[in-house]
């Protein structure tokens, strides 16, 4: 697995930068980090099944 240094960053400082403190927050900026954080798991979601039917058809292929 190739990491570049952003994403290097992004690991060592924890799980992802998570859990993040919510203290302090106010309510609206809650819904909205909330919101983010659920487009954020749908665009993962779409890449993880993206990346799924990538490795089947190449499994698929390197078979035949």
């Amino acid at each position: 697995m190739i990491v570049d240094e952003e994403e290097f960053a992004v690991l060592k400082s924890g799980e992802f930068g998570l859990p993040r403190n919510l203290e302090g927050m106010s309510v609206a900026s809650l819904k909205d980090y909330r919101a983010a954080l659920e487009r954020e798991i749908k665009h993962v979601d779409e890449t993880l099944e993206h990346r799924k039917g990538v490795t089947e058809g190449a499994e698929a292929f390197f078979k035949s």
